[in-house]
């Protein structure tokens, strides 16, 4: 299956994945309309997908109670800044990511992917793959499994994961036990980058940020920077520089558009017509934190380049 559309808005990419079973929140990183597409197939025991976007997403939500979500990105273009991040593992040509999806609950993991890249997600039952990994006595495969975030891989294992993934996504998946083995060879050979401890530590709140931008507490009820600070341990000059570098914006205007862009999603849902339009932009600002409903509307325009009243008469 193949899937390419244009988009004025995050929200709309994000209903239209909802409708094909994808619950992933998606937050964009710079303004202006894109485009989007998407390869998919599946088989028993077997999904995989690639991602081509034109800007820059934050994917918030994805990781199933089934699966293991192993990720790896293909450069399109050369960049001076990171491909992107997955689970805080900054994603170079040769990494493999998303091994921390095996310890995480579904829907808290993320992925952060520049247009720069096409990202591809396998997901592989996690029994079938922890038994597998066991019957061949692959112990540093579950070693880097079951502790590790990503690894970076050197072997031909990886070079055959990547062809097998891009002729079934265009054919058809015909032998889904060769993921698993490949995997598991890619798993036993990969190496474990080292950080200093200054890295991990901000990898550690990358995680942390992303986790409380999303919090329906949050949404509510917003914090102020200091209240950040408290809550994530860390010092404002310090966590403006984080945020800067990993997501171009402070974390308080981060929290802002993803309370914009999840009010937006209730407007656009909004099926009770009973009460006036006003009353339901009043309850739905609320909702997300935004007392004054003049000023929300002034926000809610500047992001969207309509008002919340033209999103409800256009739902």
């Amino acid at each position: 299956m193949k899937l390419s559309l244009s988009y004025k808005d995050p929200l709309h990419l994000s209903e239209t994945l909802a409708e094909l079973g994808q619950n992933t929140r998606i937050t964009q990183l710079d303004l202006g309309e894109g485009t989007y597409s998407m390869s998919h197939a599946m088989s028993s025991g077997v999904s995989i997908a690639e991602i081509k976007a034109s800007k820059t997403l934050l994917y918030e939500g994805w990781g199933t109670d089934w699966s293991v979500d192993f990720n790896w990105i293909t450069p399109i273009k050369a960049s001076t800044n990171p491909f992107g991040y997955c689970e805080g593992y900054e994603m170079r040509s040769n990494s493999i990511g998303g091994l921390n999806t095996i310890n995480s609950t579904p829907g808290s993991s993320w992925g952060k992917y520049s247009e720069s890249c096409s990202s591809t997600a396998c997901m592989l039952d996690k029994v079938t793959l922890i038994d597998s990994l066991k019957a061949c006595n692959a112990q540093i495969a579950l070693e880097n499994l079951s502790n590790k975030r990503g690894i970076d891989v050197e072997h031909s294992a990886a070079l055959q994961l990547r062809k097998l993934a891009g002729r079934d996504m265009s054919q058809g998946i015909v032998h889904a036990a060769k993921y698993y083995d490949l995997i598991t060879a890619c798993l036993e050979e990969g190496a474990v980058r080292h950080y200093k401890k200054s890295e991990l530590k901000n990898l550690g709140l990358l995680s942390e940020i992303v986790n409380l931008s999303h919090s329906n507490d949050v949404m509510q009820s917003p914090m102020s920077l200091t209240d950040v600070c408290k809550y994530l341990d860390a010092g404002q000059a310090s966590l403006y520089r984080i945020c800067q570098e990993y997501f171009g914006m402070g974390i308080i205007e981060m929290m802002m558009q993803v309370r914009l862009e999840e009010s937006r999603r209730a407007l656009l849902r909004q099926k009770d017509r009973s009460q006036s339009d006003e009353t339901t932009i009043r309850e739905v600002a609320i909702r997300y934190g935004f007392k004054h409903a003049g000023r929300y509307a002034r926000r809610y325009f500047t992001s969207f380049g309509e008002l919340p009243s033209q999103t409800i008469q256009g739902s």
